[in-house]
């Protein structure tokens, strides 16, 4: 039974959702619809990319992602779908998966294109050539494979020997703001030398700490989060709220 994760910035309100999901299983009936998230913020790339970068792996091997979230119905509109690390993700080029990979896929298919216009092209598209890769169709079957992919970047401020500078690339739903930098990447810079982390409204941490309740209730903690991420909290509290972070915010840490 093939496995297939939704992502998308649709929502639960409406019906959109459902459509894709209808789609997929009037071709492929037997499938497994996974929901990741449909809570991505409107249009917000980068977020989708960060959640199924951080997500994908811990599914089986040959699992179907399609991922809904793009802005220009006119622009960017071409539909594909790549193999990467034993998994297929599908959607539209549009610089997400060049956020979301660490180096190149297998293979990248182009879907062909509708004779007509449509402002949802994953479900005219992308739903029926997921559900064919579902039913067993080989993914070069699909459409013509191209070499490359749209490229986006997130964030990478400048280094020096005594500074790690990094972004906060995503706020979770509990204020939690996790920054582009990585614990071994810190520790690589770190070399037994004493630390500070500057962030907004003049906040410090001078220590990284394990988990949320090694401060009190209400007080503010770094640590490096499941993901491996830099991650600045508030023990059962908003930090984003309480301290005013939010995506692309700055965060630099000083080595002395």
């Amino acid at each position: 039974m093939a496995i297939i994760t939704l992502t998308s910035d649709l929502g639960l309100r409406d019906h959109y959702v459902a459509m894709l999901k209808g789609k997929i299983l009037s071709r492929s009936p037997a499938a497994n619809l996974v929901d990741i998230s449909h809570d991505i913020k409107a249009f917000n790339i980068q977020q989708a990319a960060f959640i199924l970068r951080n997500s994908f792996s811990y599914f089986p091997e040959q699992t179907i992602h399609l991922i809904n979230v793009y802005a220009d119905h006119k622009k960017n509109t071409r539909c594909i779908i790549t193999q990467y690390k034993k998994h297929f993700f599908a959607g539209v080029d549009n610089g997400l998966f060049s956020l979301m990979f660490d180096a190149d896929p297998e293979i990248i298919v182009e879907m062909p294109s509708l004779s007509t216009s449509s402002v949802f092209v994953v479900r005219d598209v992308l739903c029926d050539a997921v559900s064919d890769l579902a039913n067993g169709k080989n993914i070069s079957a699909l459409g013509k494979t191209i070499q490359s992919l749209e490229a986006k970047t997130f964030l990478k401020p400048p280094e020096s020997s005594d500074f790690l500078n990094g972004n906060v690339v995503y706020v979770d739903k509990f204020g939690n703001a996790v920054i582009n930098i990585t614990k071994d990447k810190f520790e690589r810079k770190l070399q037994n030398r004493k630390y500070v982390i500057h962030c907004k409204r003049s906040n410090e941490f001078d220590e990284i700490l394990k988990t949320y309740s090694d401060v009190p209730v209400g007080e503010k903690v770094c640590l490096f989060n499941s993901n491996g991420f830099l991650e600045i909290a508030i023990n059962q509290g908003n930090a984003s709220q309480l301290l005013g972070l939010h995506v692309d915010d700055t965060i630099q840490i000083e080595f002395e």
